[in-house]
């Protein structure tokens, strides 16, 4: 039985190939100039003439371009799935024939918005459909994917036709799970999440630890991580997915690979986390119960609100973007965006649900803003790195996504000045629940030794927060009161909270735990690692 009655299943046909057209026309009038003469001559055969079947019923379909441009009216809407499958097709050839630049990223976009309506179409139409016509309809799909985003070839399967498809399978049904990426740049750290999750908060949720290869991580290490706690496993990134246009194998390409990492876990509902982020809740309380989560299969966290004025060039790359682009809500409530202020996202939790289509796109996008190419001339130049091609891959994807109500907080210590007001002082982003309890932290478990509040700690030693804020003025600073050129960020101008009993005992035994990692294996000390450069490529 279809799931729709045959007049609607006419009206979404008719906006699917309206769409498809609508973007093929645009790109005619708007890019043509600008491709090479080869290029030219494939566009102009994958533009060729719509069926003559083709008719347009209300007489509505008509579209504006700006006022230097031809005005055309929008081929007639189809009345048939052949009528489809031919303007998907010309759109297939032309997206082959006219590949994506690594400069194009909002042209990725759009083309990810009429694929994204194919892919609703081959969810929701295939009782309409003849199996040689959803063959079809999966083939152009296939090429469309492969066009865009080459490095979801599987090494090991060059030659496979349906590597979207394929990759899509791998994901375990109803599965959820943590991925962290790991090196040992950041081990001690990693060793100190899982201590977290697994030992204190006594969630069971699987745990995959996120490598490039050996060069990175290596097979000793990658044993002792596996040993510290049951359900925890490593998974080499670069087997699954083609590693030539990515180049995550470097030593400082670990936020590079962060999204190609959750492409890659075999988990359909991902939460991402870095090693520096401590829970104090259990990390399904997020699954479960975050309503904004479950409305959109994306949601991602704010950095602090700081900064105003800054990092201009970064809102101009973002706004230029966004010239053509219809805001979504989420866009539409940003402060960083539209005020000015500096950082918008906080990386140290991406909960993402990719059994959802849209969720997928919007993670291809993100992870496609992460390859080579695009990283180097583009996004790690102009952008926060990894944390900004989050938000505006689902933004640019037409994905819907969510933020947390909130902006970052603070959790650390109480620091009283004379004639100003209390201050919660700590190099820590802290994040609430929809309830407004501490959900999570990002800055790790160790007390920065230079932080003014927090020196009595030690090098590399431990001290449990004790205060927290959030919707304050928040400032980062250089050099702390010894002056040893570290920041010491602080919070103020909101009430001052204490850590309640609860998240104290999480914390308190957290650190135990990590205490006796650090123990185990001397990760404390930090010179047997030398940390790597800022990535120049």
């Amino acid at each position: 039985m279809s799931l729709f009655a045959p007049s609607r299943s006419h009206h979404l046909i008719v906006l699917i190939l309206w769409l498809s057209t609508l973007f093929l026309i645009w790109q005619h009038y708007h890019g043509l100039a600008q491709l090479s003469p080869g290029q030219k001559v494939k566009a102009k055969k994958a533009l060729s003439t719509q069926p003559e079947d083709a008719q347009d019923p209300e007489g509505t379909l008509s579209i504006t371009l700006p006022a230097d441009r031809p005005q055309p009216i929008a081929p007639a809407a189809p009345n048939g799935v052949e009528a489809l499958l031919s303007s998907i097709a010309k759109s297939t050839e032309y997206f082959v024939n006219v590949p994506i630049q690594p400069s194009e990223i909002s042209q990725l976009g759009g083309r990810l918005q009429i694929l994204s309506t194919w892919l609703s179409a081959r969810e929701t139409l295939p009782s309409l459909m003849s199996s040689s016509q959803i063959a079809t309809l999966d083939s152009h799909i296939e090429r469309t994917v492969i066009s865009l985003f080459p490095f979801i070839r599987h090494p090991m399967q060059p030659k496979n036709a349906q590597p979207f498809s394929t990759l899509r399978q791998t994901f375990q049904k109803g599965s959820s799970g943590i991925v962290i990426v790991g090196d040992k740049f950041n081990l001690r750290y990693l060793c100190h999440a899982i201590q977290n999750i697994r030992t204190v908060l006594n969630s069971s949720l699987p745990i995959q630890i996120a490598h490039a290869g050996d060069r990175v991580l290596t097979p000793s290490l990658r044993r002792f991580i596996t040993s510290l706690a049951p359900n925890v496993t490593t998974i080499n990134v670069p087997t699954f997915l083609d590693p030539k246009p990515l180049d995550l194998q470097r030593p400082d390409a670990a936020p590079a690979l962060r999204p190609f990492a959750a492409l890659a876990s075999s988990f359909e509902q991902v939460i991402l986390i870095e090693p520096k982020t401590i829970f104090l809740q259990p990390p399904t309380t997020i699954l479960e119960n975050h309503g904004a989560y479950k409305a959109t299969g994306a949601l991602l966290f704010h950095d602090h609100l700081h900064g105003k004025g800054d990092f201009k060039e970064r809102h101009e790359f973002w706004h230029g973007l966004m010239k053509n682009h219809r805001h979504s809500q989420a866009l539409r409530s940003s402060r960083v965006y539209n005020e000015g202020y500096a950082e918008e996202t906080d990386g140290g939790v991406i909960v993402l649900d990719k059994s959802r289509t849209s969720v997928m796109l919007g993670l291809l996008h993100t992870c496609w803003q992460n390859s080579k190419r695009v990283r180097k001339d583009f996004t790690y130049k102009s952008g926060d790195g990894d944390r900004d091609s989050w938000w505006l891959g689902f933004e640019l994807a037409g994905a819907p996504y969510a933020w947390e109500s909130r902006y970052g907080g603070t959790i650390g210590w109480l620091l009283k000045q004379e004639g100003k007001q209390d201050r919660v002082c700590g190099n820590t982003n802290l994040h609430l629940d929809e309830s407004d309890r501490p959900l999570w932290f990002s800055g790790g478990l160790v007390a920065d030794e230079t932080n003014a509040v927090g020196r009595d700690a030690g090098v590399g030693g431990y001290q449990i927060p004790t205060q927290w804020m959030v919707d304050g003025v928040f400032q980062k600073r250089r050099a702390d009161l010894a002056g040893r050129g570290r920041e010491r960020d602080c919070m103020w101008g909101d009430a001052v909270r204490g850590v309640g009993t609860e998240e104290t005992r999480v914390l308190r035994e957290s650190i135990a735990a990590a205490r006796k990692v650090d123990e185990k294996s001397r990760l404390f000390d930090a010179r047997t690692y030398r940390k790597p450069q800022k990535e120049g490529v």
